[in-house]
């Protein structure tokens, strides 16, 4: 057996099977097309909306199943076969059908997923996560294509963000395109921007703080503060502009989540009741919706979902631990809470800098990672000031 090409690691968001239809046939029919082996674990997508998905693009189950070309299993033959879900098991499932399509003359496996079962047993999340990341790995050392096929309409959106998180392309009615959710990518050629497009995205990020600023929501321009921040402690962790560029668009637009809450309530006095602290821990998530919605660099959204994460797995609103969060969320989060510390609020009796850093500086390693943490406080003893000016 000669593995060949890599394979690949889609999504699919569904919410009506017959809408499906035309993006499973589109990519079978590819699959088809470049010799590879046709492979569906089915549970409520049924062998029938295969069959009616293949037709329009001309290929015929029956015949395709007859000859080898095509394989259907169902979830308790595959994901769930033993009564339980196992990645182990699963991924070596994948493996067996890859070498057995390489060994029958196939390119590899054109493979899809549907995910409905999940819904239906209970199933430990944390290992349908560990799953998905590992398939990342197998796909780049199998040429295996797979498509898990997810009930947007069943889903809450935590949920679905840790999902997507771990695909690198969505596939759609017209093909295959890149995931914006996905996070363990590199973005090294994802990012480059060019420069009139980073005059308008710094510009529209100036925009959304001083709408935070009309709205009052805080006694100093705090927007504009962790955008400085930021942007000092990207420059003197690596005197890279393109980061330090990334760390001061996504300061200025970091709370943008907070718009659709009331003023009142970010506002308020004293303990908050467990429906606004729920609401005020989904900022980060509404943040990061609005920031995708303009062609900001995926860094920049990135930021703005992971700046109240925490390195010990304590923060919101995905729990993410160490290296889950990026470089530019760690950056992100250090600059919120000086900034944050550093000025009155009226749920807090003590502030200022020097509070500030000590917190940072006693969790560092903890809460903030600590290279971050200790080059904000260089930022400070080379003089680093913030802007007390509305």
């Amino acid at each position: 057996m000669e593995k060949t090409i890599s394979g690949s690691h889609n999504i699919v968001f569904q919410d009506n099977v017959a809408k499906l239809n035309i993006t499973l046939g589109k990519y079978y029919s590819e699959g088809y097309g470049d010799g590879k082996r046709l492979l569906f674990a089915f549970n409520e997508i049924t062998p029938k909306d295969i069959r009616d998905a293949l037709s329009p693009f001309g290929l015929n189950l029956d015949e395709l199943r007859a000859n080898g070309k095509a394989v259907l299993v169902s979830a308790e033959e595959s994901y769930l076969k033993g009564g339980s879900f196992s990645p182990d098991r699963m991924l070596k499932v994948l493996e067996d059908a890859t070498i057995e399509a390489l060994d029958d003359g196939f390119t590899g496996v054109q493979g899809a997923g549907d995910m409905s079962w999940i819904f239906q047993y209970k199933t430990d999340t944390d290992a349908l996560l560990d799953y998905e990341s590992r398939l990342n790995d197998f796909v780049s050392e199998y040429p295996y294509s797979a498509s898990c096929i997810f009930d947007i309409s069943r889903m809450e959106r935590k949920s679905l963000l840790q999902i997507s998180k771990l695909h690198p392309s969505v596939i759609t009615p017209g093909g295959s395109v890149q995931n914006y959710d996905y996070f363990q990518r590199s973005t090294e050629s994802s990012d480059d921007v060019h420069e009139e497009c980073t005059d308008l995205l710094r510009g529209s990020a100036r925009m959304v703080s001083a709408i935070l600023e009309m709205r009052c929501l805080y006694v100093e321009n705090h927007a504009e503060n962790v955008a400085r921040l930021a942007k000092a402690i990207a420059f003197e962790l690596d005197r890279d502009l393109r980061l330090a560029h990334t760390m001061e668009m996504a300061g200025r637009i970091h709370d943008t989540g907070m718009l659709p809450l009331f003023s009142d309530m970010i506002s308020k006095p004293g303990r908050l009741l467990d429906f606004e602290r729920q609401m005020i821990q989904e900022h980060p998530l509404t943040g990061y919706e609005l920031a995708k919605k303009l062609p900001y660099p995926v860094t920049v959204a990135r930021a703005v979902l992971e700046h109240h994460e925490r390195l010990d797995g304590t923060g919101y609103p995905l729990g993410l631990k160490g290296s889950e969060i990026s470089l530019e969320g760690k950056i992100l989060a250090v600059s919120e809470v000086v900034s944050a510390m550093s000025f009155y609020r009226p749920y807090r009796e003590q502030y200022g800098t020097e509070l500030a850093l000590d917190e940072i500086m006693k969790n560092a390693g903890k809460h903030y990672e600590r290279e971050v943490a200790n080059a904000c406080l260089r930022c400070f003893e080379k003089g680093f000031e913030f802007s007390i000016d509305r």
